[in-house]
């Protein structure tokens, strides 16, 4: 049986979905890659696919290797250029795994619509189709880190071989950094981390301004911390050497939790441009 092969219309459905495919491990990963290598990832992978498909007297398997191997890291490598291989590996488990359960949806889709069962599903139906499950996943994944980053999380306090447990509340308001080093700066109760610190005080210290509600200018003695653990949801997050500003006073009310840290911390950016 001969099938006619529109190969315009191949490339362009590959370049769609190719692309789509790696703007939702953008987006997962939470990289810094721009939309333009996205594009050229996109269109690489889509072109190799075309050259794969006509290149006769090819066996079939060494087709299939090359589509889920050489062609998909290279994918991957256009669009983030600054990946480890570690972070390439985990990148491209999450190309197979979000191709696979887009390829469900368009399966389901064709089963369920009795046109698309009559007449198939063409190049812009099946466009339209990973669009809007392309922005139903980013609104619900959008939604959930929304709500990770403002809630409450037990944080493990280091310093000098010494610690202490806290909550702490992660505030999107706090937009601290110290002026020097522009590392983020998490709030914490001074009289919490008096069991860390007793009589002494760490090394480097940092004056660091601020302003808030009814005082328009004010000073936190800065300290860096050995480590600071935060325990997420279904993560832990390690940062050393974190920048703390220490708070005479009570954070909240009933001490709902003695510390504020910044959301910076718990954005897990990867530099993978």
């Amino acid at each position: 049986m001969k099938y006619k092969l529109y190969i315009d219309a191949f490339f362009l459905l590959n370049f769609f979905m190719d692309t789509l495919l790696l703007f939702l491990i953008r987006k997962v990963l939470n990289c810094t890659a721009t939309r333009l290598r996205v594009l050229l990832g996109g269109a690489f992978g889509a072109g190799m696919t075309c050259v794969v498909t006509v290149v006769p007297y090819v066996p079939a398997w060494i087709k299939l290797l090359a589509g889920y191997g050489f062609i998909s890291i290279c994918m991957i490598r256009i669009s983030f250029s600054g990946m480890n291989f570690r972070m390439a590996l985990r990148a491209s488990l999450y190309l197979y795994g979000f191709a696979f359960l887009l390829g469900g949806v368009l399966q389901a889709v064709w089963m369920q619509i009795p046109f698309f069962r009559k007449y198939g599903m063409g190049i812009l139906s099946v466009c339209m189709t990973g669009t809007a499950v392309y922005i139903l996943f980013a609104f619900c994944y959008t939604a959930r880190q929304r709500r990770r980053r403002c809630g409450i999380f037990p944080v493990r306090v280091v310093w000098n071989g010494k610690e202490t447990t806290l909550k702490a509340l992660v505030d999107t308001g706090n937009s601290l950094f110290e002026p020097i080093s522009h590392k983020p700066v998490s709030i914490v109760e001074k009289q919490a981390l008096e069991l860390v610190f007793g009589e002494e005080r760490p090394g480097l210290f940092r004056a660091i301004p601020f302003h808030s509600i009814g005082r328009s200018n004010g000073i936190l003695d800065g300290y860096e911390l050995t480590e600071l653990i935060i325990f997420g949801e279904n993560e832990k997050i390690k940062i050393d050497k974190p920048m703390v500003g220490l708070y005479d006073g009570k954070l909240s009310a009933g001490a709902a939790y003695q510390m504020i840290l910044h959301p910076a911390l718990t954005e897990k950016q990867e530099e993978c441009s």
